[in-house]
């Protein structure tokens, strides 16, 4: 494990930024690369709005396990070659998830129980 994993990640400048932007973001599935197309990354919009050290800064850009800048939240997709991932007609889009069903790891707080103060495995 690097020195900053999991350290929140902010470009040093603006070079930097765009070459992070372009890696991630233009690349990913939460965010059209197309500035008026429908779909834009909260996540980008909060890293411009907010300093690092500001709670509204994404959470998702940190360092990974290489100390190398990564976003949590980024899935690959070529929205030239497979289209929108929100027209239901895309054979490539990706399968919807329900929104009633529970995704792990999950926080307790978020399903509304309170863990137990100490977790015992029992052989």
């Amino acid at each position: 494990m690097g020195k900053y994993t999991g350290k929140p990640y902010r470009p040093s400048n603006g070079t930097e930024g765009m070459y992070f932007t372009e890696e991630y973001c233009m690349n990913c599935l939460h965010c059209d690369p197309d500035p008026n197309g429908k779909k834009q990354c909260d996540i980008l919009c909060a890293s411009m709005c907010f300093s690092v050290d500001e709670p509204g800064y994404p959470k998702e850009w940190v360092y990974d396990e290489n100390d190398q800048p990564s976003c949590t939240n980024w899935q690959k997709w070529d929205w030239g070659k497979d289209g929108n991932p929100d027209d239901p007609d895309n054979p490539k889009a990706p399968i919807p998830e329900d929104p009633n069903q529970l995704c792990l790891p999950f926080i307790f707080d978020e399903i509304g129980v309170k863990p137990p103060a100490k977790l015992e495995l029992v052989v």
